[in-house]
């Protein structure tokens, strides 16, 4: 799962206090509290807390840039997209050190919004400057979904290639961690019985989290194939299942409105 405020959404709002450095106590307290109200499903809270830091001037280009993302994902969770776009594209626009996550946070936005080549173009501009697990996945899926060869540098499988050279604190590295299952779905390398068994093992307390995941890229896939049948109660189970404040749910939330 990333979460907005995390690539599912709490953990990325903490992210977003601790750097903005020359943040006034005022703005750092808006927006740990815009986290906490995230991460309770509170939207409309979240929404006016990070309003309130975004209009205190005392935010560093970055946190800004951060602020207009989160507000954006935030307000594309009670389903207020055209809001929503303006803040992404807002968060764009500042071009700042946060535009890789700019750049995939709009791109997600836009595939879930069905706009899908939008959302592979984001997506590359984000790869250009940084490549984590979700945006691979994300891209690979808005490729797949717009009809787009997935292939050259930013394929998956180059990704992939990128991924398994990252490493973490504990010296593992991305593909060896979740949700390297669902990519090695994605290429062909695992089938569905194999991925959920995985998302079912491992720390009990991101259980929810994993199967979130599980339900939702698989419906995506769904959907890239024109199965709409199959995606749709994965969807409802995302939508209904994953963590508030993750992106997987309101992309979810988002696709269901578009069958309507």
């Amino acid at each position: 799962m990333r979460a907005w405020f995390r690539s599912g959404v709490a953990a990325g709002i903490m992210a977003f206090a601790a750097s903005g450095v020359a943040m006034a106590a005022s703005a750092v307290e808006d927006a740990n509290a815009a986290v906490q109200a995230a991460r309770q499903g509170n939207y409309e809270e979240a929404i006016e807390l990070f309003t309130n830091a975004i209009n205190s001037d005392e935010l560093t280009l970055k946190s800004r840039a951060q602020a207009y993302a989160y507000r954006g994902i935030a307000k594309a969770a009670i389903g207020d997209y055209d809001s929503a776009g303006l803040d992404l594209n807002s968060a764009v626009v500042l071009d700042s050190d946060y535009n890789a996550d700019a750049f995939a946070f709009r791109g997600f936005f836009h595939m879930a919004r069905g706009e899908n080549k939008e959302a592979a173009a984001d997506l590359v501009k984000s790869a250009d400057i940084s490549v984590w697990s979700y945006s691979a996945l994300w891209l690979y899926l808005a490729r797949t979904k717009a009809g787009v060869a997935d292939e050259g540098p930013h394929s998956l499988s180059a990704h992939v290639a990128v991924l398994a050279m990252q490493t973490n604190q504990d010296g593992s590295t991305n593909m060896t961690r979740w949700p390297a299952p669902v990519v090695n779905f994605m290429l062909g390398k695992a089938n569905e019985a194999e991925i959920r068994a995985a998302a079912n093992a491992g720390d009990q307390s991101r259980l929810g989290e994993r199967v979130c995941d599980v339900d939702f890229y698989l419906a995506e896939l769904d959907l890239a194939k024109g199965n709409t049948v199959a995606a749709k109660p994965k969807l409802e189970a995302a939508a209904k299942g994953c963590p508030f404040a993750s992106f997987e749910r309101m992309g979810a939330a988002a696709e269901l409105e578009r069958m309507k």
